[in-house]
């Protein structure tokens, strides 16, 4: 195999914050749904006194419901897509080589009272 070959053949890098975003993005798109169902009514309700508002506030909830589907799901197969694995070894320094914590009194020096 040549050298050129060998640098392009790499293995499947995986990137947990990509898992991490899509978890996130599942759990607000969750909660859009949950206080669409309970609380968007009110929302509605207290709008009455203007009808354009009114009307922009069910067309704002109109977008977002039919973007939050795809969304969702495209979510959904970045997360299966993506899920981190968990073969990574966890090394414990020895006491003697861990960093010890530095005092606060050389940022505020002795001018503070």
């Amino acid at each position: 195999m040549s050298l050129g070959r060998q640098h392009m053949k790499r293995g499947r890098v995986h990137y947990p914050l990509r898992y991490r975003r899509a978890r996130s993005l599942l759990y607000v798109i969750g909660l859009f749904w949950l206080w669409l169902w309970l609380g968007s009514a009110t929302l509605l309700d207290n709008l009455y006194h203007s009808p354009l508002h009114a009307a922009l506030a069910m067309y704002a909830i109109a977008v977002v419901v039919l973007v939050s589907l795809p969304a969702a799901l495209l979510a959904v197969a970045r997360m299966v897509l993506a899920h981190p694995r968990h073969k990574g070894l966890v090394v414990q320094l020895p006491l003697a080589q861990q960093p010890r914590p530095e005092s606060a009194h050389w940022w505020y020096g002795e001018k503070v009272s």
